[in-house]
Formats: C-alpha cells, structure tokens, sequence
C-alpha cells in the first residue's frame, strides 16, 4: 500500500468537507470557475498535511478540517494567479482557467479563494479558542506575506538571471516551503500542541516544500507530459528560476549561457527546450539538484527523529520522503 492510499481517509475527508464552502453562492460564473479548479483534483498534499499533524498531536480531525479547507482553497488561488503571470497553458493535463475564462474572471476568482480562505478561518475561534485560532491566522498572515515575495522573485528573475544557490534557495522557501510550513504548524495547533512541536513541524514541512519544488522543476524537465499534466519544459520559456538554470548558467560556457539567455521568456519552441535541455544534462545540472534535495530530505529526517515514536510519525516521514522523491 502506497503512502497516499494510506492516508486516503483525510483526502475522502477533504472531497466531502469543500464543496459546501463553494456551493450555492453568486454570483454563479464566480464560483464556477473556482469550483471548476477544485475538481480537477490534485493530491491535496497540505489539507492531507494539516489533519495528519491535527492527529499526531493527539487532536481530533474533524476540528481542523476549517484550517484544511482553507490552506486548500489558498494554494489554488496562487496557481491561478500563477497560470495568470506565466501566460501557462495547462493546469492538471486541461487548459488553465484565464485562456477557458478570460484573464478578468479568472483573476477575480484567484482573489476570491484567497477571500474565502481568512474567512472559512473565522471558524477556528468557535472551535479552538481565541489563542489558538490567533496564531493560526497569523501563520497564513505570515504565509501569504511570503508566498507573494517569492513570487516577485520569481518574476524580477526574467529580467536579472544572473543567481546563487542562497538566492533560489529563499525564494524556494518563500514560495513552496511557507506553504508546506504553514499546513503542518496550523495542523498541529489546532491539535492542541505547544509552539515547539508546532514550530518543529513547521521547519520540517518548509524544508520538505523546498525539496519538493526542487523536484517538480526536475519533472519539468525529464518527466512524462501525460503524467506531470504540464508541458515539459515549459519553466525554460516561462523564464522560471530553478537550481537546474542556476548551475547550468554557472558551469556552462559562454556559448551554451546565451543558448540558454535565448530560450528564456520566449514563445515555446520545442527545439530550443530540447536544446537547453541538453545543455543542463552536459553540466550535470540535474544530478546538482538531485543531491540538493537529498539534503534537505535528510535534515527532514533529523527533525522527525526529534518527535515521539507513533503511527503518525512513521506516516508523516513516509509522506515527506514520498513527496520528495515523487515521480509525477
């Protein structure tokens, strides 16, 4: 049995527990399109996340499925608007909303599942108390702070591609990792745990999206397009800033560096992306960015050891490995 199978009770959990907050509201085409997002699936890593650590703390799930919603319906905002920024094409294997929709309506509707995630949090004080509900909303406070820094990174890269490592690492954190963070801290508080295992789980889930997004630009690169539900390559001409441009910029020569500048915020070629690609095969890029996430997946590990034996724990160190080294 998989580790996603093993935790198919808090996606069920989840399926039966969204709609309600997006069903039956107006204006129709509005939620329409949010509805429509909501149900092309995905593995719902950070509501899974957030109940699995509501229980490795002793809570009941049930208390945290609020906080699990709305981490849910925030991620979804930030890849529409992500879609929007990047001009991306397909989003799960179908046409992204603004090119379904048009940019205005799906803009709008980005906006309104960040709306709808602080105010399906207003449940949290009815059910955890004034304290706890507090620090929840100020982990998304924080979050959402973060998540839109590293996102300005992502698009003042396009016209500064000279980086390091420190400088794709932070915006990794920013914009994967608060997420991941955030979804396990809350969790954990809502459960009823004190700020140093909430905080614990908090650096362990950051590094673990850190990792994460640095395996997803390596499927970006080498997965199967059937399976990724994304055009390979296509963080080559979006102009994304990866660990694998980094090293390739770094290492290649002056000739493969401008290949590389050329292929950059353009149309999608898909002689050029093979061509860049090979260029990122020839200086080892992917082989660097492996090992870097190795690293990371072996501070998760060291924090993990930190936290007392239970089923839980033996789950969530499945899931973060699981996540790390996923294959679609």
């Amino acid at each position: 049995m998989t580790i996603i199978e093993e935790l198919s009770e808090y996606r069920e959990l989840f399926e039966r527990s969204y709609p309600r907050y997006l069903t039956g509201r107006t204006p129709e085409i509005h939620y329409k399109i949010m509805i429509e997002l909501m149900e092309r699936g995905g593995k719902r890593l950070r509501p899974v996340l957030s109940m699995l650590s509501t229980e490795l703390v002793g809570g009941r799930v049930e208390d945290v499925i609020p906080v699990a919603v709305a981490l849910e319906l925030f991620h979804n905002s930030t890849l529409l608007h992500d879609d929007i920024e990047d001009d991306s094409m397909l989003r799960r294997g179908k046409p992204t909303m603004h090119r379904i929709y048009g940019m205005p309506l799906a803009l709008n509707a980005g906006d309104g599942l960040y709306g709808l995630s602080y105010e399906i949090l207003l449940e949290c004080r009815a059910i955890h108390g004034l304290e706890r509900s507090w620090k929840i909303f100020s982990s998304f406070a924080r979050m959402h702070v973060a998540l839109v820094e590293g996102q300005a990174m992502d698009i003042s890269f396009r016209s500064q591609p000279d980086i390091d490592e420190a400088w794709v690492i932070e915006l990794l954190r920013k914009k994967t990792g608060a997420l991941f963070g955030t979804s396990a801290y809350c969790g954990a508080i809502a459960g009823g745990a004190d700020e140093s295992i909430a905080s614990d789980l908090f650096k362990m889930w950051e590094n673990v999206g850190i990792a994460f997004q640095i395996r997803d630009d390596l499927l970006n690169l080498i997965g199967e397009e059937e399976k990724y539900g994304k055009k390979i390559g296509d963080d080559i001409s979006e102009g994304k800033p990866t660990l694998i441009l980094m090293h390739a910029m770094k290492n290649g020569s002056n000739a493969e560096r401008e290949r590389i500048i050329e292929s950059l915020n353009r149309p999608y070629n898909e002689k050029q992306i093979r061509d860049v690609i090979k260029i990122f095969e020839k200086t080892n890029a992917f082989e660097y960015a492996k090992d870097v996430a190795d690293s990371f997946l072996r501070e998760i590990f060291s924090i993990a050891d930190r936290i007392p034996p239970s089923r839980e724990r033996e789950l969530m160190v499945k899931l973060a490995k699981y996540v790390v080294e996923r294959e679609v």
